[in-house]
């Protein structure tokens, strides 16, 4: 055994130690984890051009999966269980890489093979290209991994066939080319395409190859490629839509290429994710000496150095190669960074990824780093060969050698301190245990998870892109996710089911009615994901508050709950379980909903959904669908489901306020165009517009600008957080100029930071007047600033001081300017209203018959339904003809109502008036008069006024008759948090500055006052939780007087009241809670046109149903069927009932490529059916058979039949030898040196 082989050998054995040794026995998956949990499964449900899971169906971009998956599939046949297939695989291919890489150093040094120096040198190359920083961190995956080992290979079939052009060797070249696979839509193979840059200039400037003959060969490889690839090339250019969706919906990539420069890109890293962390902390922890360990650091410059010295040293023509490669793969690496303030090339690189279809599918350019790896790994290799020659004493030679372990051991440190996987991924017993009892049930149909999440980042370790579910489940899978990656309609459908579902205020029986639409039979609970809180036990309240599932069984401990009993919660659905996702429903009695499937929580709570109606979305139906739909008796219902806002890809519990129509989001889920979008109007006689950063790390529901002019104190323009508030300002325009001589400016609480400093500019006669405002501790209070009595044409108010610590942002709870109104209304969608008459007269029915809903809903934000998300319900509607309707629906004490009217309505009169800057949650029970109230004459401890957080900055205000004061307590409960210190005034005169102690304090007046008014502003408190003020020793409210008699005003409709009798829940009114109410009176009787639902101060309308019956609809039996196929891609149901007409669901979102086809009769193109799905309006007799099928597939299953073919013919080609006698070959020279 030579020298050069016990090298090797000894290297592949400390490599498979490293590898093993590793998270020993943990199963660290380096790309979709159901490849090595469920290889087979997966094998098989990626080979489909569709794929059902986990987001309700999908076309297939990513069928490159499937040759690794049948792969591993064999491997777990005969029992090794999936971390060591990890282990093998990536062990394999290290070793791959660094085999191909000493090939193509062999290949480049030419006749020079053989020498001592030629050992090193290969030798070295192997070692560089195998032990690198990029080969633990941007190659730290399976997609990106597999393509760097097979490169090297690629380059010296190239090389080899640039010799001895033939078909041959294009095979060879293309089989290798397609042994990279198709995973993630064949991405890196395709950006390592940049490697013909230096091998074709080494062939010509070298070698002297003829560039037709260099060029033929490319052509053939390609071709070749082209067709062993059609297996997945075909799905993914199918798919082509999905994947831009998904890419432009997660980072963006000036994100990606931040980190990105040539001094990273050159040690091979600048993979975003190494930089990059969040509130959980960083995203690569385990790598972080790469960016942060100066030794490390400076090791890992190692490699380019050497290159450095290669160049200027060595002689050899390989150079050439090496240098080419690291030039051209740290230009594609360095992509548009630095993004700031992009080069010429970073321009270029931008604008072709921004405007070339498919291309930012190649936004990560750093996964073109195989290249400058390869060609790193080549100069290392000449560089030591030109520095053996030098080491002619044993004290050069070992610290030459000690330089390269160093070298070595700090490219790959976190490899040799555990820290060569990214993801653990040790599945607990109990959720193994969970799916067992989920994958017992028979048939196929869907399993539910909820709630939804961002990037899945589970207690027990694993984080990742991609769910347990299709790991752990053999039926198909669905969850929410944050970041949408299927269908539009499916990510809206579940988006606001998963969002009020987290927030606490899903309707009881939305989540049963969800399966029933998607078909899906059962509903998992999964609750050890990280940093959700007490999300289980929100989330489970619900789910076992809904009569459509049974009861619950949990596995697992309650600890990683989050409040939940189990972190698995598996509920079967109630009834007969879905044998697939495919339904039928009669078309009679469906719903045409003029909104989106987010209206299904509000169309559940309605009332609407008990027999499961075919559901039709007004703004996907074309004039004779529209038509067909009302002469099927549908019903019309009009909704503000359909909101134009923007919604967050990371949380999936947050979306932003309703935009404007001229107003583009970022990423929303709104379907169809504005005219079929619920739209914010602002309306008023200014014109509004700010500056600034705002609100950092959106989108937020709360915090516009006009929630500072809406006369509710609990309501602000907030921006600024992360101390970002100096700057922001707004300019508000009367569109005629108005006189302003005072303004008010109520500065926002709430928070750490405070505005200290204002700066008002009024331009009066084309002058400024300019004021600068002083903000105090005690900045709750108002503060006036005169200006002008002159007209004003413009005023802007700009913040030029703020204070404190932490990232809550500031703002402003009002703005009082003289003469300026403006009023903000979500308005609903209008063209179905004016499409309804003519559709209506072509189905030849009565408009004024046909059923009409309009359902409002107010975006609550959280259980209690007074957060500032949405403080209360103001909606424009068009209706299209006059009808009369019946109203209902649920209302409760709206957030902003004052303390002292919430007195007034509980019937409490007197001359005592307390009020206070807040009120825990809003909740009615924690007002100030609750620190006043008595029970028998004595103080009544135990109600309290509890202030929000974060308390300091938060008053009590007490005026009374007037009375001689000196002192009075002030009792506080005495556990848990309290306030420490406060600053006082008596008749808003000048403060004073007192300190509380635990229970009672009494707080004595520099000098006895005549008094009328105390106020209390806390400016210090200690401890957790609430604080609770039970008593202040001043005049008492009076008594409860009885609740208010006959119907309340609770709103108004087009400024008509709208009341309602709301004394049987009066008293869970004041517990801040809703209550449910039917309007008083005959009926609402409204004309056609617009129409305007205004609130009033003292409530807050959650919900309201407007109901005009028109005929109901002929009763019509449910069609039944039997599944006689199923698959992801088609399925075939035979009716055995009549059908005459249904609605048929293929239960897969949809997609215009679905047919289907009745005796042979192609049913047209598809609807959007149960609101997400692709479906037909079918006339159907029993025993017909409906087949369904994804149009794509057949051209699918060629390109299968095709590749195939390709294969055999290619290995064919290379196994069969060609005949002697053939055309000869021409002796070409080899790489070698030059003098």
């Amino acid at each position: 055994m030579s020298t050069e082989t016990r090298v090797l050998v000894t290297l592949s054995l400390l490599l498979a130690v490293v590898v093993l040794a590793n998270a020993f026995g943990v199963l660290t998956p380096d790309t979709k984890p159901e490849i090595f949990l469920q290889p087979a499964q997966t094998a098989a449900r990626f080979s489909s051009s569709w794929l059902d899971t986990p987001n309700l169906g999908t076309s297939n971009y990513n069928a490159g999966v499937v040759p690794v998956a049948a792969m591993f599939s064999l491997l777990d046949v005969v029992g090794i269980p999936a971390w060591l297939i990890m282990r093998l695989w990536r062990f394999g291919l290290i070793l791959a890489a660094a085999w191909g890489a000493r090939l193509v150093m062999r290949e480049l040094l030419g006749d020079r093979v053989g020498s001592t120096s030629a050992s090193v040198a290969t030798v070295a190359a192997a070692v560089a290209y195998a032990a690198n920083p990029y080969v633990l961190v941007g190659g730290g995956t399976t997609p990106t991994m597999l393509p760097y080992a097979l490169l090297p290979w690629l380059v010296v079939c190239w090389l080899r066939g640039f010799r001895a052009p033939s078909w041959r060797w294009a095979a060879a070249s293309a089989l290798v080319l397609a042994g990279m696979s198709g995973l993630n839509a064949g991405v890196v193979p395709l950006i390592q395409l940049i490697v013909i840059v230096p091998v074709v200039l080494h062939a010509l400037y070298v070698e002297g190859r003829r560039f037709w003959s260099v060029t033929w060969l490319i052509v053939r490889t390609g071709l070749i490629y082209a067709v062993l690839s059609a297996y997945w090339l075909v799905p993914a250019i199918a798919a082509l839509g999905v994947g831009t969706s998904i890419a432009e919906a997660t980072e963006s990539t000036d994100a990606i290429n931040a980190v990105n420069s040539f001094p990273e890109v050159l040690r091979g890293l600048g993979m975003w994710t190494l930089y990059g962390g969040d509130a959980a902390g960083p995203f690569d922890p385990e790598r972080l000496s790469y960016v942060m360990g100066p030794i490390v650091i400076l090791l890992t410059f190692g490699g380019p150095i050497l290159a450095g010295l290669a160049v200027r040293l060595s002689r050899s023509s390989a150079r050439l190669f090496g240098a080419t490669s690291i030039l051209v793969g740290a230009l594609v690496m360095v992509g548009t960074f630095p993004t700031d303030d992009k080069s010429s090339w970073g321009r270029l690189v931008a604008a072709a990824l921004d405007n070339i279809p498919g291309l930012i599918a190649f936004r990560t350019t750093n996964k073109a780093g195989a290249v400058l790896e390869l060609g790193m790994a080549v100069l290392v290799g000449l560089a030591a060969q030109a520095i053996l020659p030098h080491l002619k004493t044993s004290t050069l030679r070992w610290t030459a050698f000690w330089s390269t372990v160093a070298i070595v051991a700090g490219s790959v440190a976190p490899a040799l301190s555990g820290g060569m996987y990214w993801v653990r991924m040790d599945v607990p017993d109990y959720w193994n245990e969970a799916a067992g009892a989920v994958n017992a049930r028979p048939g196929d149909s869907r399993v539910l998870m909820v709630p939804g999440t961002g990037v899945p980042g589970y207690s027990w370790g694993y984080t990742g892109p991609d769910e347990i579910g299709p790991s752990l489940f053999r039926r198909p899978f669905v969850f929410r996710s944050a970041s949408p990656s299927g269908g539009v309609y499916s990510a809206n459908l579940l988006a606001e089911v998963d969002r009020r579902l987290q927030q606490g205020t899903l309707p009881p029986g939305t989540v049963s009615a969800l399966a029933a639409y998607i078909g899906a039979g059962d509903v998992v609970g999964r609750y050890d994901v990280q940093g959700t809180r007490e999300i289980g036990a929100r989330v489970e309240q619900q789910l076992e508050a809904d009569p459509g599932l049974a009861p619950a069984v949990g596995y697992g401990p309650a600890e990683p709950a989050h409040g939940a009993p189990s972190p698995a919660m598996v509920r079967s659905v109630a009834g007969e379980l879905p044998v697939t996702s495919a339904a039928a429903r009669a078309a009679a009695g469906s719903l045409v909903v003029d909104g989106a499937g987010t209206a299904l929580p509000s169309l559940q709570s309605a009332g609407l959904l008990e027999d499961r109606p075919g559901l039709l979305l007004g703004g996907s139906l074309d004039d004779t669908q529209l038509s067909d739909a009302l002469r099927d008796e549908s019903r019309v219902v009009l909704t503000d489901s359909n909101g134009r806002r923007e919604w967050s890809n990371h949380n999936p519990a947050v979306a932003g306020p309703l935009l404007e129509a001229t107003v583009e989001p970022d990423s929303t889920r709104a379907l169809f165009d504005t005219s079929d979008q619920t739209v914010a109007v602002v309306r008023g006689n200014a014109r509004l517009e700010t500056r600034g950063e705002g609100l950092l790390f959106g989108p937020h529901a709360f915090g516009n600008v006009t929630q500072a002019f809406d006369n509710d104190r609990t309501t602000g323009w907030q921006f600024g957080n992360f101390r970002t508030g100096v700057g922001n300002a707004v300019v508000v325009t009367p569109r005629t100029a108005l006189p302003m001589p005072t303004i008010v400016l109520s500065p926002m609480q709430g928070g750490t930071n405070r505005i200290t400093d204002a700066k008002v500019t009024a331009v009066v006669s084309g002058r400024s007047i300019v004021k600068d405002v002083k903000f105090t501790a005690w900045n709750s209070f108002p503060v006036s600033v005169e200006l002008s009595g002159e007209p004003v044409s413009s005023l802007t108010i700009e913040v030029t001081g703020v204070e404190g610590e932490g990232s809550s942002p500031v703002g402003f709870a009002e703005i009082s300017i003289p003469g300026i109104t403006i009023d903000r209304v979500a308005a609903l969608p209008t063209r179905l209203t004016r499409r309804l008459p003519p559709a209506a007269e072509t189905a030849g029915v009565d408009l004024d018959e046909v059923p009409l809903d309009v359902i409002l809903h107010r975006s609550l934000g959280d259980a209690n339904g007074l957060s500032t998300e949405e403080p209360r319900l103001e909606r424009e509607f068009t209706l299209p003809d006059e009808r009369r309707f019946e109203g209902s629906g649920t209302v409760r004490l709206a957030g902003g109502v004052t303390d002292a009217e919430i007195d007034t309505f509980a019937g409490i009169s007197g001359e005592v008036v307390a009020q206070s800057s807040s009120r825990a949650f809003g909740n009615p029970n924690a007002r100030a008069s609750m620190a006043l109230d008595d029970r028998g004459g004595d103080p009544d401890e135990s109600t309290a006024w509890v202030p929000n957080e974060p308390v300091v900055g938060e008053w009590i205000s007490v005026d009374f008759p007037q009375r001689r004061l000196s002192s009075f307590t002030f009792s506080q409960g005495e556990g848990g948090s309290r306030g420490t210190k406060a600053l006082v005034s008596v008749n808003d005169g000048e403060t004073f500055e007192v300190a509380l102690d635990a229970g009672t304090t009494r707080i004595t007046l520099p000098e006895p006052v005549d008094a009328t008014k105390v106020r209390l502003l806390f400016t210090e408190r200690t401890g957790a939780g609430f604080v609770r003020v039970t008593n202040i020793g001043l005049p008492r409210i009076g008594e409860a007087g009885e609740p208010p008699s006959g119907c309340t005003q609770v709103g108004t409709i087009d400024g008509q009241p709208l009341e309602a009798d709301v004394r049987d829940g009066f008293p869970y009114l004041l517990e801040g809670q809703a209550i449910p109410f039917k309007a008083c009176g005959a009926g609402l009787a409204l004309g056609e046109g617009r129409h305007r639902l205004a609130s009033v101060p003292t409530f807050a309308i959650d919900d309201l149903r407007l109901t005009s019956t028109g005929t109901p609809p002929q009763q019509v039996q449910r069609p039944t069927y039997t599944v006689v196929r199923r698959g992801s891609s088609s399925m075939d149901l035979r009716l055995t009932s009549g059908c005459s007409p249904c609605l048929v669901s293929s239960g897969q979102a949809f997609d215009p490529r679905w047919t289907a086809s009745v005796r042979d009769k192609d049913q047209g193109a598809p609807l959007v059916v149960d609101g997400f799905a692709a479906g037909w309006r079918v006339n159907a007799a029993p025993g017909d058979v409906i087949h369904i099928t994804f149009g794509p597939s057949g051209t699918a299953l060629t390109a299968w039949l095709v590749s195939g073919a390709a294969l055999l013919a290619c290995l064919t080609l290379l196994v069969v030898r060609p005949r002697a006698g053939g055309r000869p070959t021409t002796k070409h020279r080899r790489g070698g040196s030059r003098p």
